[in-house]
């Protein structure tokens, strides 16, 4: 499972964590900036993503579907892309055990 970076992501982050994430995606790449959330979320799901974004709406979005797919929301506020980048990294043994498993469908970083 890869990772799909929302909007309010970085671009140039993709770069940045494509030897932690190979296969990652902003939704730039995708063709899906400027799209609604429930177009991201479809996408995702279809696609076998998870969604990186700092977006409340996508945690009220698994709270009513569930899962699949995945998210990761992160709440660090407005950051530098390095932080972004690092907290990613730093935390890989708990993304990839959110994507592995079946039971947990959020991860807050």
């Amino acid at each position: 499972m890869m990772l799909l970076l929302d909007e309010n992501l970085s671009p140039r982050l993709i770069a940045r964590i494509d030897l932690t994430f190979p296969g990652s995606l902003h939704v730039i790449h995708a063709g899906l900036d400027n799209s609604p959330d429930n177009e991201l979320w479809c996408y995702a799901k279809d696609n076998g993503f998870a969604i990186v974004s700092k977006d409340k709406d996508f945690l009220s979005m698994l709270e009513k579907r569930g899962h699949p797919p995945k998210v990761i929301h992160l709440s660090l506020g407005n950051v530098r892309l390095t932080v972004v980048e690092n907290t990613l990294i730093e935390n890989k043994q708990e993304i990839y055990a959110l994507l592995q498993g079946s039971s947990k469908g959020l991860l807050v970083l």
